[in-house]
């Protein structure tokens, strides 16, 4: 039985376009300090508002539940 062995010599390049690690809370403090205060501020009433309006129905129907049980024959 033979066997065949390969050798490769690799040369190991430096990335040269990533020479430092930024961590991710430096990604987002750059991020955020690009983006201007008053659309964030007006996203997150938008995003507030429909949250509101999505919980509105969720928060009837488990009143009504609870005035549907509370007059239920026991």
């Amino acid at each position: 039985m033979n066997v065949i062995t390969v050798r490769r010599t690799m040369k190991r390049i430096p990335n040269p376009t990533c020479k430092t690690r930024r961590s991710f809370r430096e990604l987002t403090r750059s991020y955020f300090a690009s983006e201007k205060s008053w659309e964030f501020v007006i996203e997150a009433l938008l995003f507030a508002i429909i949250v509101a309006i999505s919980a509105w129905p969720i928060v009837a129907a488990a009143g009504a539940l609870s005035e549907f049980l509370q007059r239920a024959p026991a």
